[in-house]
C-alpha cells in the first residue's frame, strides 16, 4: 500500500471523522430504507387524494419550519465546535428560543387551516404536525453531539425512532386506520429520538436548563441569524411552494403524484447533508490552519458530491417510469415523467449544500438571503404562470430552474462568492474527475 494512503488512512482525525460520518450515514440510510419500504407503502395504502391532502398540509407546515429554527441550527454547531462560548449559556438560550418560535408555528398553522379549509381533517393535520417542532426544540443537543463529532448518539437515537414508528405505520396500515394516526406516528417518531438524546447528553459536562439561558447570549444568536431565518423561509419556499401551489390551483390528487415524485428524488438528499453536517468540524479547522488548505478540502467535497450525484441521477432518469410504478403502483403512474425530470434537482442540492459549509464559515448570510429571497419568487412565478398550462411538469421545471438559481447562478453576482462558482462549475462538469482520468490513461498507455 502507498505510504501516503497508508498515512491517510491512519490519521486520527481523517478516522475519527470518517466513523462518525459512518454512524450518521448509517442512520440516513435506515431512514431512507425506511421511508422506501414503509413510507411508500403508506402512499400506496392512502391512494393519490389522502395522501396529497397529507403531503399538502406537510408542505404547509414545513414552510414555517424557520421561525422554529429560528436559523441557529448551523451557528450553534460551528459555536460549539470553536470552543469559544459558554455552551451551557449557549445551548440553553437557543433553545428558549426556539421553543418560543415552535409555539407560534402551531397556533399561526393551526389557524390558518380553521379559517380557510373546510374538512376539519386539515386542522387536526396541522396541529399534530406543527407540534413535532416544539419537541425538535430539544433539537439542539443533536448540534451539540455534531459539532463534537459524537454521531453514534444522534445515530442511534434516530434509529430507535425510525424502527418503533416504522412498525407503528405497517400496524395503522393493517388495521387500516385513517390518515391523522399516520401524522401523529410522525411526533411519536422525534419524540423518541429526543428522549434518547437527552439519556445520551446526561453524561456530558454541559446542561441544558433555562436557568442558564441568556437574553444576551439569544441576543446575539439572533443577531447573526435573522438573515438565516428568511434565507431559510425562501428556501422552503422553494422547495414546498410547489405542493402547496398544485393544491390551491389544481387538487390534491396531483398533489399525490408530484409528491410521490419528489419523495424519490428528495431520499437522496440525505447524502450531503450527513457529509456535511458531519465535516463541518473539518472544515472549520481547516480555515483556521491555512486558507489554501480550506479551499482545497471544499473543491474536494465539491467534486465528490456532484460525482455521486450523477451516479445516483442517471439510473432514475432512465427507469423513472418503472420506478415509480414498481413503488407506488399503477395509480402514481404520471409521476413517472415528473421524477425523471425533478431528479435532476439533486445535482444543484448536493453542490449547494457544501457552498452552504462555505456560507455559515464565512458568515455570509445576506448572501444566502437574497439567493433564497429571489429563487423563492422565481419558483412562485413559473408555478403560477405553468401550472394552469402543464400541470405538475411545469412545477418540475419550476423546482429545477429555482434550483440552479439559488445555488449556483447567484452566486455570480456576489464577488466572494465567485471563486465558488468556479469550483462549483469544475464539480459539475467532473473536471476533476477527467482530470484523474487522463493522467491514469498516460499512465496505461
Amino acid at each position: 500500500m502507498n505510504s501516503k494512503i497508508k498515512n491517510l488512512i491512519n490519521h486520527q482525525g481523517i478516522r475519527r471523522y470518517g466513523i462518525n460520518t459512518l454512524w450518521l450515514l448509517g442512520e440516513r440510510v435506515l431512514r431512507i430504507f425506511a421511508g422506501l419500504l414503509v413510507g411508500i407503502w403508506v402512499a400506496r395504502y392512502l391512494g393519490p387524494s389522502q395522501f396529497g391532502v397529507f403531503s399538502y398540509v406537510l408542505a404547509f407546515v414545513g414552510l414555517f419550519a424557520p421561525l422554529a429554527k429560528l436559523g441557529m441550527d448551523g451557528i450553534i454547531s460551528r459555536d460549539v465546535a470553536r470552543e469559544e462560548t459558554d455552551l451551557n449559556q449557549l445551548l440553553s438560550s437557543s433553545f428558549l428560543m426556539k421553543l418560543l418560535g415552535a409555539l407560534f408555528v402551531v397556533f399561526f398553522t393551526t389557524g390558518y387551516m380553521i379559517f380557510t379549509k373546510n374538512d376539519p381533517i386539515y386542522t387536526y393535520l396541522a396541529i399534530v404536525l406543527s407540534f413535532v417542532f416544539v419537541v425538535k426544540s430539544f433539537e439542539v443537543l443533536e448540534f451539540y453531539f455534531r459539532a463534537k463529532v459524537k454521531g453514534i448518539y444522534i445515530s442511534v437515537a434516530n434509529s430507535v425512532g425510525i424502527i418503533v414508528v416504522s412498525l407503528l405505520k405497517i400496524i395503522f396500515i393493517l388495521s387500516s386506520f385513517p390518515l391523522i394516526y399516520f401524522a401523529i406516528a410522525n411526533l411519536i417518531e422525534v419524540l423518541i429520538a429526543i428522549l434518547l438524546l437527552l439519556f445520551f447528553f446526561r453524561r456530558e459536562a454541559v446542561f441544558l436548563s433555562p436557568s442558564f439561558s441568556s437574553v444576551r447570549q439569544g441576543g446575539r444568536l439572533l443577531k447573526e441569524s435573522w438573515p438565516l431565518i428568511f434565507s431559510g423561509f425562501f428556501t422552503l419556499i422553494y422547495l414546498n411552494i410547489d405542493q402547496i401551489m398544485i393544491e390551491e390551483m389544481l387538487d390534491s390528487y396531483d398533489v399525490g403524484q408530484y409528491s410521490a415524485a419528489a419523495r424519490v428524488s428528495g431520499a437522496l438528499f440525505f447524502i450531503p447533508m450527513t457529509i456535511g453536517w458531519s465535516i463541518q468540524t473539518l472544515v472549520v479547522n481547516a480555515k483556521k490552519q491555512c486558507e489554501s488548505l480550506y479551499y482545497e478540502r471544499l473543491q474536494q467535497l465539491f467534486s465528490l458530491l456532484a460525482t455521486l450525484a450523477y451516479m445516483l441521477i442517471l439510473p432514475v432518469y432512465v427507469f423513472s417510469a418503472e420506478i415509480v410504478l414498481f413503488l407506488f403502483g399503477q395509480e402514481y403512474i404520471e409521476a413517472g415523467s415528473v421524477l425523471a425530470l425533478h431528479i435532476w434537482s439533486s445535482l444543484f442540492i448536493f453542490v449547494g449544500l457544501i457552498r452552504g459549509l462555505w456560507v455559515v464559515n464565512e458568515s455570509y448570510f445576506r448572501f444566502d438571503l437574497v439567493s433564497n429571497m429571489v429563487a423563492g419568487v422565481i419558483n412562485v412565478v413559473l408555478n403560477y404562470i405553468w401550472l394552469p398550462k402543464f400541470g405538475i411538469i411545469g412545477a418540475a421545471w419550476a423546482t429545477l430552474i429555482s434550483y440552479a438559481v439559488t445555488f449556483i447562478i447567484s452566486g455570480v453576482f456576489f464577488k466572494p462568492a465567485r471563486k465558488i462558482v468556479v469550483m462549483q462549475l469544475k464539480s459539475i462538469f467532473l473536471y476533476d474527475v477527467f482530470k484523474q482520468v487522463i493522467k491514469l490513461s498516460k499512465l496505461l498507455f
